[in-house]
Parts: structure tokens; C-alpha cells; sequence
């Protein structure tokens, strides 16, 4: 489970690199146009809008993994461990619902875009909105593996087996654990 985790990280991270290359490129070649030929390719601002959108949501799917979107760490700091590994699975189960909800009610919705297409780029507009239900979709799957690696804490194993977030990304919103 961890080395295919660790090779979902991986491949997003390059997927997300290639998008800001791509994004760099065209709204550099924007400039240009409009500098020099005064003119605007109309197509050049949606995919890079479309772009940021996929970059955003895989991004936030990276951080359910790691647990680590910004959350209020006050109550949490003051709970014992087995009180916050209670917190974690109701916290994750709500993230579980509303995630499966937003991807099955997503995926509805970017299917029905498939035959209307973007005004500049021609692109059906099925591509940006299936960042959202993607998105989403892996946000549940994260959440169940932290549920069940919750569970499996608080039944006396041990903790998950995750890659190491240091390992995938150099920025944490957790706070720095007391040494």
C-alpha cells in the first residue's frame, strides 16, 4: 500500500509540474502575442484556468492523504491519543461523505458537459469538470485507508503504513511536533 501511495504521489507531483510548465508556456506565449501581433489567442486563459483547476484538486487529494489540509489544532493538542484517533475517524467519515457525495453528483454533472464545448478552446467542458469528481473519488479512497489505519490504531496495532510526507512534499500546515 505505501509504494503504490508513494508512486500516486510521485505521479501526481509531475502531472502537477507539467501543468505549471504548460500554464508558464502558454500565458508566456500570451504575452508575446499580444505584444508583438497585438493579438490574444482566446484560447490561451481557459486552459490555463482549466489547468489550475486539476492542479488545485489533485493537489487537495495529495493533502487528504497526508492529513494535512488546514485545520484548528487547538482542541486536538489537548485530546489523549486515543481520544484523537476517535476524532480522526468521525472527521474522516463526514470527509468520506460528503466526498462520495460530491464525486457521484460530479461525475453526473461533467458526463452531461460532454457535448458543450469551451467558447476558445473548443475543448468539451467534460475535461476541467472532472477534476472535481476525480478529485473527490481519491479523497474517499484516502479517507477509508485513514479510517481503517484509525481503526487499526485504536485496536492496538499499529499506526498505517503511508509514505512520509517529507519524502513527497517540503511544506507541512501540521504544527511542529514538541521535541
Amino acid at each position: 500500500m505505501k509504494h503504490v501511495l508513494a508512486r500516486y504521489c510521485r505521479a501526481t507531483a509531475i502531472f502537477l509540474f507539467i501543468c505549471m510548465v504548460a500554464m508558464a508556456a502558454i500565458m508566456n506565449s500570451l504575452v508575446v502575442t499580444r505584444y508583438f501581433f497585438s493579438y490574444s489567442p482566446s484560447w490561451t486563459e481557459e486552459v490555463t484556468r482549466y489547468l489550475m483547476v486539476w492542479m488545485v484538486m489533485l493537489g487537495a487529494a495529495t493533502l487528504a492523504l497526508f492529513d494535512d489540509h488546514i485545520t484548528l489544532y487547538l482542541f486536538r493538542e489537548k485530546m489523549g491519543h486515543r481520544a484523537r484517533l476517535v476524532h480522526g475517524i468521525v472527521v474522516r467519515a463526514i470527509v468520506l461523505a460528503v466526498a462520495a457525495l460530491t464525486a457521484w453528483t460530479g461525475y453526473v454533472f461533467a458526463f452531461s458537459m460532454w457535448n458543450i464545448l469551451a467558447p476558445g478552446s473548443g475543448l468539451s467542458m467534460t475535461l476541467p469538470t472532472l477534476a472535481v469528481p476525480v478529485s473527490m473519488t481519491l479523497i474517499a479512497i484516502f479517507a477509508i485507508i485513514r479510517i481503517l489505519g484509525d481503526v487499526r490504531e485504536l485496536a492496538g496495532g499499529g499506526p498505517p503504513e503511508l509514505p512520509e510526507q517529507s519524502d513527497i512534499m517540503d511544506g507541512s500546515f501540521k504544527p511542529a511536533d514538541p521535541e
